[in-house]
């Protein structure tokens, strides 16, 4: 069984993942034994440059069965799905969206990105589906992840049908707490109780390094056959 960290040791951890890059991590990850955990592509970032790594905050739509206008839901049962969904994050996490294939509106938005990131803390998020309010997300500063962008509202058409359970986000199983780490590269999910969070952090650290060695030694004109017995890699 991989060793228990604090929330807050999980944060640090992640904060050095974000210095390495997803291919890295898959790669330590392959020789774990651990060769599925990357999401399949077409996950495009809104900002290239954005990389971040928190712990999963897992939520669950669909498709609704009966439509309802904005106007006919209570106020007071709107509040409260709101502070019970809000109210669950950590600081640090990431949330991630599975959209059950429901591609005619948006699982993600403008309000959820400013209330993730001010009222709940969390860091960014990975959306299987499309989103919307692209500018309005960039304009405050909160990275997600999506399968593509729509101008449609959820109102109406996307029932919330789960939070905080087991769900598949791009092809991957997603449990509550995994590790979430995504670049310009793509996704990649941790399985926190399946390895040690730690180990793969270094690994990936020492695969930063000798990549980065190894890149300089071509440059510098070495041989490719002295650079690979060096390092087991190009």
């Amino acid at each position: 069984m991989a060793p228990t960290y604090t929330h807050e040791q999980i944060i640090e951890l992640c904060i050095r993942l974000e210095k390495t890059y997803t291919p890295a991590v898959c790669d330590t990850l392959d020789e774990m034994g651990f060769m599925h955990q990357a999401m399949c592509s077409g996950f495009s970032p809104i900002m290239s440059d954005a990389a971040i790594a928190g712990p999963a905050f897992t939520m669950e739509e669909a498709k609704t069965r009966k439509s309802t206008r904005l106007s006919e839901y209570d106020p007071e049962f709107v509040a409260k799905v709101l502070e019970d969904l809000f109210g669950s994050m950590q600081k640090g996490q990431v949330a991630v969206v599975n959209a059950n294939e429901f591609y005619e509106a948006g699982a993600w938005g403008e309000l959820m990105s400013t209330t993730c990131k001010y009222y709940g803390g969390v860091k960014g998020a990975v959306v299987d589906g499309p989103i919307r309010d692209i500018n309005r997300v960039i304009e405050v500063e909160f990275p997600v992840w999506a399968r593509g962008n729509i101008p449609t509202d959820s109102v109406g058409r996307v029932d919330l049908v789960g939070i905080g359970g087991p769900i598949w986000c791009g092809g991957v199983r997603v449990n509550p707490g995994d590790i979430i780490f995504a670049d310009c590269d793509g996704v990649v999910v941790i399985p926190i109780k399946d390895v040690d969070l730690k180990e793969v952090v270094e690994k990936a650290e020492e695969v930063v390094t000798a990549e980065r060695r190894s890149r300089e030694e071509i440059r510098g004109g070495k041989s490719l056959v002295e650079i690979y017995k060096k390092y087991g890699k190009l």
